[in-house]
């Protein structure tokens, strides 16, 4: 089929128009970086691909659309690519050219995530090992990350504060002293915390509002 007039659909889009009634309508960039002209004829097999590269370049953009606003892991990236609809083959093409770009790099976003909820979120060391694994980071990541962000005193400072705004907000709903203290070691176990520090945390706030 020949090419029998180019026209802008908008800012982002260009409508090609051929001489068998088909239009076909493709972004700019996908446009531009085709060659293509008026007059030149287009095979079949052609035209679909120009298809596929305009999916592409679409897909491209949102997933960007996604990393400019937050990091994301790569499984992020693609669960919320396959929510929209794009085909799985594409979407994973996608992935791979971000990847070679640096534009996804699983390490440098369990980097972030952990310095984040460390310090932002106070989160324990389980929760956010909990977290990464279901962002799709792998293990060895994961455990190499924490072994460099794990400091015992920034964690013992961290599980205390929580532990003493969470002992003086069960006392303010009147909280029977007998049942405070597992209450609170429920709580920290759910914030990520180990049983044997937040145990020991825990017992000493406690002991010592009493001395």
């Amino acid at each position: 089929m020949k090419i029998i007039r180019v026209v802008r659909k908008d800012e982002k889009n260009v409508i090609v128009y051929f001489d068998n009634d088909v239009k076909l309508i493709l972004s700019e960039d996908v446009f531009y970086n085709s060659g293509l002209r008026k007059d030149d004829e287009v095979s079949e097999d052609r035209y679909s691909f120009f298809i596929e590269q305009n999916i592409l370049f679409h897909i491209k953009q949102r997933a960007l659309s996604f990393l400019g606003r937050r990091f994301h892991s790569e499984r992020e990236l693609l669960q919320k690519l396959k929510s929209k609809s794009y085909e799985e083959r594409l979407i994973k093409i996608v992935l791979q050219n971000l990847k070679d770009h640096s534009f996804i790099d699983d390490k440098n976003f369990a980097s972030h995530f952990i310095e984040e909820k460390l310090k932002r979120k106070k989160w324990g060391m389980n929760k956010i090992k909990s977290a990464l694994y279901t962002k799709g980071v792998s293990s060895k990541i994961i455990d190499k990350l924490l072994k460099e962000f794990d400091n015992t005193e920034n964690n013992l400072e961290s599980i205390t504060e929580i532990a003493a705004k969470k002992i003086n907000q069960l006392r303010k709903r009147n909280v029977d002293e007998k049942k405070l203290y597992q209450k609170v070691i429920t709580f920290l176990l759910s914030r990520g915390f180990d049983y044997e520090t937040s145990s020991e945390v825990c017992r000493k706030i406690i002991k010592q509002d009493f001395d």
